[in-house]
């Protein structure tokens, strides 16, 4: 129906719902030798789905647009989608569709039914309900024997009186899932003990509300009150005595800027309740950004509680010349003190976790291009602006990165990539909807939180085959099905490139796959390829403690 409904906009309206140029960026890697010709060009009818497909959710949640959409219905269509008006076309006027905008406005869901597309307004729901400031958890969420061990060597630690801990494994591996029973371990030695998680964004946060209550219904022993702190959240946590709570370090920095007294109130009520923290994603304990935000709350007279701090990478940076001050502040942050595993005839951790069936067995591929049409100076910085408008704007290059995708979508593979850029995002996903495959894009920039949370549900639902994304789903970010992932952003950061390549390795024992593909564009600029060696890079400079089995 949406698609029926555009089709009632003229050609020069509906490119004007594209971001300009991503038409003829489609048609430039679709045509021989770069030429644009009439057997390639597009007509109104497959411009129509062109935006249905691209842009489907912003006609959910865009008030804008939605009324746009409504205003441009027929007489014919506003009788058929709304039988109760009892109306003939020929007596359809201006004030029916004024009507059918408010109500719209009224009743988004429904709106969404009438187009066919109920599921993306229930999958917004859905995520919704993980922002609940507080509910009551009433009490099959088992351990695989390397997290035991794991779980048994932080507990150790803990009681030996270390006070922080760093858990390493590597991406995949289930990091939350450990780490989730060593919280319900905690809870259940006292009904006053509270357990604060904290998480740099939405979707971590998000994942750890759910995760929390699914482990607490198979482990806990008592009903226990689950707190969600993070986004629109606006639970005051002024009446917290125990329980869990999910706490989001922008919210923290936000009442930083605005509210410096109430935010101080809440450290001091925090520091003195809580009992133990575990920090996802711990290599963001030292970013400049939330540094102090972080030492501001540990530093407390009243704190007292042990820290746990969860990670893949146990360091913010790569480099030849050896380990950064940033990275050794890391290590000093949980007192040089890490708990890994090693296993018995595996020179790495993650062959076992391949041959176990925990990991898939990452394939990684390059995708070559002819650079010759690219200065060698235009590359020279990986994470430059420059760079990367010049990289995303390279046709040859963009072509091999379709052909590629196209070729996978024909396995019936599920695709992550990583643009280059924004617009660059966007002109990828273009690109495919037009070859047409089920393709969005997603970026921080021009999608909203529930736009987001709607693409992301699509994608794991199995509605859209590829999500291209820039700079959003690094980290925290589950769709087991995942299978392949094409990095088309060059960079020298280790962390970025494992959180990458990592978000395909769900292993087929996790609901993930046996095998994946991961691959790499290759523009001449150092990238880091190795998953073992990255694993036990940071190694040196942490007193490590080895589970092996």
């Amino acid at each position: 129906m949406l698609t029926k409904i555009l089709s009632n906009f003229s050609e020069d309206e509906l490119l004007r719902f594209l971001p300009k140029n991503s038409i003829h960026f489609a048609l430039q890697l679709d045509a021989k030798d770069n030429q644009i010709t009439e057997n390639n060009s597009y007509n109104k009818n497959k411009l129509a789905g062109i935006v249905a497909s691209v842009k489907q959710v912003d006609f959910i949640f865009d008030s804008q647009l939605r009324n746009k959409l409504i205003d441009r219905l027929s007489a014919t269509q506003l009788a058929e989608l709304f039988p109760s008006f009892e109306l003939e076309p020929k007596n359809v006027t201006p004030k029916y569709y004024d009507a059918i905008i408010s109500w719209a406005n009224d009743n988004p869901e429904k709106f969404a039914e009438l187009l066919g597309l109920s599921a993306l307004y229930e999958s917004k729901v859905e995520q919704d309900s993980g922002l609940e400031s507080i509910s009551c958890i009433e009490p099959n969420y088992g351990l695989y024997p390397y997290q035991q061990g794991i779980s048994k060597q932080v507990f150790s630690q803990l009681d030996q009186n270390k006070k922080r801990v760093l858990i390493h494994l590597p991406t995949g591996a289930g990091k939350t899932r450990t780490a989730m029973n060593i919280a319900a371990e905690h809870l259940r030695q006292s009904e006053n003990n509270l357990v604060l998680w904290l998480a740099d964004r939405e979707e971590l946060c998000s994942q750890a509300y759910s995760e929390f209550s699914k482990a607490w219904q198979s482990l806990g022993n008592r009903a226990t009150s689950l707190y969600g702190f993070y986004s629109s959240s606006t639970e005051s946590l002024s009446g917290i005595d125990s329980g869990f709570v999910v706490a989001g370090l922008h919210k923290f920095l936000s009442l930083r800027k605005s509210d410096s007294r109430q935010l101080q109130l809440l450290y001091s009520k925090l520091a003195e309740k809580v009992t133990l923290v575990i920090f996802d994603e711990a290599h963001k304990a030292v970013a400049p950004k939330f540094q102090e935000v972080v030492q501001d709350f540990i530093d407390d007279e009243a704190f007292h509680a042990d820290l746990i701090g969860l990670t893949a990478t146990p360091g913010r940076s790569y480099s030849e010349d050896g380990l950064s001050e940033e990275d050794a502040r890391l290590a000093n942050f949980f007192y040089n003190n890490k708990v890994s595993m090693q296993i018995s005839g595996y020179l790495s951790p993650i062959d076992y976790l391949v041959e176990k069936g925990y990991l898939a067995k990452a394939n990684f591929k390059s995708l070559n291009y002819d650079h010759s049409g690219i200065a060698a100076y235009e590359l020279r910085n990986a994470g430059g602006v420059e760079t990367m408008t010049t990289l995303a704007s390279n046709i040859e290059r963009n072509r091999q990165i379709l052909n590629t995708i196209i070729d996978e979508c024909n396995l019936g593979s599920q695709i992550i990539v990583f643009a280059c850029t924004v617009e660059h995002g966007i002109n990828l996903a273009t690109a495919l909807a037009y070859q047409g495959i089920k393709a969005a894009s997603i970026d921080s920039k021009n999608d909203t939180a529930e736009s987001r949370r709607a693409k992301i549900a699509q994608y794991k639902n199995g509605e859209l085959q590829v999500l291209v994304n820039f700079n959003v789903l690094t980290a925290g970010f589950d769709a087991p099905k995942t299978n392949v992932t094409v990095i088309a952003k060059p960079m020298n950061s280790l962390v970025q490139y494992l959180q990458m390549a990592g978000r395909a390795m769900r292993g087929f024992r996790s609901g993930g796959n046996k095998e994946c593909n991961i691959y790499t564009v290759m523009d001449d600029i150092p990238e880091f390829q190795s998953v073992n060696i990255a694993f036990e890079y940071w190694n040196d400079m942490w007193v490590t403690t080895e589970e092996v089995k």
